[in-house]
Protein backbone atom coordinates (compact mmCIF):
# COMPACT_ATOMS: atom_id res chain seq x y z
CA UNK A 1 0.00 0.00 0.00
CA UNK A 2 1.64 3.67 -1.24
CA UNK A 3 1.34 6.61 1.11
CA UNK A 4 0.57 10.32 0.59
CA UNK A 5 3.19 13.13 0.97
CA UNK A 6 1.93 13.49 4.65
CA UNK A 7 2.92 9.91 5.48
CA UNK A 8 -0.59 8.76 5.60
CA UNK A 9 -1.59 5.38 3.83
CA UNK A 10 -3.60 5.74 1.08
CA UNK A 11 -6.53 3.27 0.52
CA UNK A 12 -9.47 3.45 -2.06
CA UNK A 13 -10.91 0.55 -0.22
CA UNK A 14 -12.98 0.79 2.91
CA UNK A 15 -12.86 -1.80 5.57
CA UNK A 16 -13.99 -0.14 8.66
CA UNK A 17 -17.06 2.98 8.80
CA UNK A 18 -19.54 3.93 11.42
CA UNK A 19 -21.52 6.67 11.39
CA UNK A 20 -21.07 10.54 12.43
CA UNK A 21 -23.67 11.91 14.59
CA UNK A 22 -24.23 14.33 17.73
CA UNK A 23 -22.53 16.85 15.82
CA UNK A 24 -25.04 19.61 16.92
CA UNK A 25 -22.70 19.15 20.69
CA UNK A 26 -19.33 17.77 19.99
CA UNK A 27 -16.48 17.47 17.34
CA UNK A 28 -15.94 14.20 15.65
CA UNK A 29 -12.78 12.28 15.87
CA UNK A 30 -12.31 8.60 15.99
CA UNK A 31 -11.40 7.73 19.74
CA UNK A 32 -8.36 5.78 18.17
CA UNK A 33 -7.07 9.21 16.90
CA UNK A 34 -7.33 7.21 13.32
CA UNK A 35 -7.54 9.36 10.40
CA UNK A 36 -10.75 8.69 8.36
CA UNK A 37 -12.62 9.86 4.81
CA UNK A 38 -15.80 11.04 5.00
CA UNK A 39 -19.03 9.41 3.32
CA UNK A 40 -22.14 11.81 2.87
CA UNK A 41 -24.96 9.48 2.56
CA UNK A 42 -27.77 12.52 1.84
CA UNK A 43 -28.79 13.27 -1.11
CA UNK A 44 -27.19 16.75 -1.32
CA UNK A 45 -23.70 18.40 -0.79
CA UNK A 46 -23.12 19.53 2.63
CA UNK A 47 -20.59 22.06 4.04
CA UNK A 48 -18.78 21.60 7.11
CA UNK A 49 -15.85 22.27 8.88
CA UNK A 50 -13.07 19.45 9.00
CA UNK A 51 -9.38 19.37 10.30
CA UNK A 52 -7.45 17.58 7.73
CA UNK A 53 -4.69 14.74 9.26
CA UNK A 54 -1.81 17.44 8.31
CA UNK A 55 -3.53 20.30 10.11
CA UNK A 56 -2.38 21.40 13.35
CA UNK A 57 -5.00 20.93 16.48
CA UNK A 58 -8.01 23.68 16.40
CA UNK A 59 -6.92 24.42 12.97
CA UNK A 60 -10.05 24.09 10.73
CA UNK A 61 -11.03 24.64 6.78
CA UNK A 62 -14.60 25.00 5.67
CA UNK A 63 -15.13 22.69 2.71
CA UNK A 64 -18.05 21.21 0.78
CA UNK A 65 -18.50 17.77 1.30
CA UNK A 66 -20.47 15.59 -1.80
CA UNK A 67 -22.76 12.51 -2.17
CA UNK A 68 -20.92 9.73 -1.55
CA UNK A 69 -17.41 9.31 -0.17
CA UNK A 70 -14.79 12.56 -0.39
CA UNK A 71 -11.04 11.89 -1.28
CA UNK A 72 -10.13 14.14 1.78
CA UNK A 73 -7.79 12.32 4.93
CA UNK A 74 -9.92 13.44 7.98
CA UNK A 75 -8.70 13.68 11.48
CA UNK A 76 -11.43 16.22 13.64
CA UNK A 77 -15.22 16.99 11.69
CA UNK A 78 -16.20 20.50 14.04
CA UNK A 79 -19.35 20.90 15.68
CA UNK A 80 -22.62 21.70 13.56
CA UNK A 81 -25.12 23.65 14.12
CA UNK A 82 -26.46 22.14 10.94
CA UNK A 83 -29.23 19.28 11.09
CA UNK A 84 -26.91 16.86 9.15
CA UNK A 85 -28.20 13.27 8.73
CA UNK A 86 -26.23 10.34 6.82
CA UNK A 87 -22.76 10.94 7.26
CA UNK A 88 -20.64 8.54 7.96
CA UNK A 89 -16.36 8.04 8.88
CA UNK A 90 -14.61 4.83 7.04
CA UNK A 91 -10.89 3.64 6.65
Amino acid sequence: MSTTRGGEVVSAQIGNMGVIDNLKNENFSLPTGQSFNLKNDSDQAIDLEIQLVGMDDGEFIETTMCVGWNPEIIKTVKKSSLPLTNIKWGY
